[in-house]
């Protein structure tokens, strides 16, 4: 199965950011570090608004 990249939206500061899919860690804002997503041995545990997934190249 290919990767898959999710853009996601921060709750917090509402900065966007592209992630991958199934993260290995916790992934953090790039802008106010608050935490976004966070592995569960599958897909993302999304603490953050899914705007879109994005297909591979």
């Amino acid at each position: 199965m290919p990767a898959t990249f999710y853009r996601v939206e921060c709750q917090e500061c509402g900065s966007r950011q592209k992630i991958f899919s199934r993260p290995a860690s916790e992934i953090d804002c790039n802008v106010c570090s608050e935490t976004i997503a966070e592995p569960s041995g599958g897909q993302a545990e999304l603490e953050s608004e899914l705007i879109e997934e994005l297909a591979p190249e």
